[in-house]
């Protein structure tokens, strides 16, 4: 369990020294805290953005978002939809954490210890993002959709894991013949973390005036399918997930291999040269080339003290900021016009010329 617990702090540091976390000490205890960092935001908010896509933009029903007072909400979808299921509401809701004393003495002490914890214990000192989507559905066809909704959420979790197999689902916990949950996990070697769960509510009493028309002059009271996940929760198991050691060249390197779409940035560039006026004609290619990427939208990370690293020193940045391609400008280049286009995941290059590098990168994240 140790060598677990080492792998797990491994995670932390390295995500700590890319900007993903913030790492203090608490001197008392002489024990890590974390706060998410600058390039974690730019995480978070990706992750968020494709929960969005995945429960609002992407489904077939209509769907609108709640601030305040959820009932207010649903009586507008209602009549927005003619008071004809099915449809969806959706939120995001901030929540301080609060913890008594002793629990906080008691988290240090097992800290201390080295014993396992929680990701829930690692972000104490951020607020909970919960992240809610309702769908209200004809009750003939709720347990039907609940089966297809826990298959549809799995499959999102697959769908930017570096290690796919590690998602689950539990077994259906039942309440009473009317509330059927079910939760899914990410199995790691230190233990599994609930990610998110998804509730069948036939009796949500939780909505005034529930009865919507069915069919003419028929009424019915409708059933809630109800998705929850906690956003800080995510990020965690993003950087858990994407987290890899892999051996190239005989030297072990370690890396996030987040999704593309997760990806804070797309692209990078790095440069080789010997030549000082040809590095400075190379930084003002990579300058150039990087504003026409962002132009066309696409995350892109240009350092002007690249050139002073080696290439080896530049790749590995790149790698542990998870970044999937890193485009390699050197002295050729200005004579030829051919950048090399270097995979996180392969470490293997393609020739590109540079007058073809926005379309080639289109085509790279058009299909993700």
């Amino acid at each position: 369990m140790m060598g677990h617990q080492k792998t797990l702090k491994t995670i932390l540091d390295l995500a700590a020294s890319s900007g993903f976390l913030i790492k203090s000490l608490l001197p008392k205890y002489n024990i890590d805290q974390y706060k998410i960092g600058p390039v974690g935001l730019f995480l978070c908010q990706n992750i968020n953005l494709e929960w969005f896509y995945n429960s609002v933009i992407n489904k077939e029903i209509t769907v609108c978002m709640n601030r305040g007072d959820i009932n207010d909400t649903f009586d507008f979808t209602k009549r927005l939809c003619s008071e004809k299921l099915p449809f969806g509401i959706t939120s995001s809701q901030k929540q301080m954490k609060s913890y008594n004393s002793e629990e906080i003495v008691s988290y240090y002490k097992k800290a201390s210890a080295g014993e396992i914890f929680n990701l829930e214990d690692i972000l104490r000192h951020e607020d909970d993002v919960f992240l809610k989507f309702i769908i209200f559905v004809n009750p003939t066809d709720s347990t039907r959709l609940f089966h297809h909704w826990q298959k549809q959420r799995r499959i999102w979790f697959r769908k930017f894991s570096a290690a796919p197999g590690k998602y689950s689902l539990t077994d259906i916990k039942n309440d009473e013949n009317t509330i059927q949950t079910v939760d899914i996990l990410a199995n790691y070697p230190w233990g599994s973390q609930l990610l998110e769960t998804l509730t069948l509510n036939r009796c949500d009493s939780n909505f005034t005036n529930q009865q919507l028309q069915f069919k003419e002059r028929k009424f019915i009271t409708a059933h809630t399918i109800t998705s929850q996940v906690n956003l800080p929760i995510l990020f965690l198991n993003t950087l858990c997930d994407a987290y890899q050691e892999q051996t190239y060249q005989d030297k072990s390197r370690s890396l996030f291999l987040f999704h593309r779409k997760l990806a804070p940035y797309k692209i990078s560039f790095a440069i080789s040269g010997t030549n000082q006026t040809a590095i400075k004609e190379l930084e003002d290619l990579a300058l150039y080339l990087c504003k026409q990427l962002r132009t066309n939208h696409f995350s892109t990370l240009y350092l002007t003290s690249s050139s002073k690293n080696t290439l080896e020193a530049q790749y590995k940045q790149y790698d542990l900021l998870g970044i999937p391609y890193t485009i390699l400008l050197n002295e050729r280049t200005l004579k030829d016009g051919i950048a090399h286009f270097r995979s996180r995941d392969t470490t293997l290059k393609e020739q590109v010329h540079v007058t073809e590098i926005v379309n080639h990168v289109e085509l790279l994240f058009k299909n993700y």
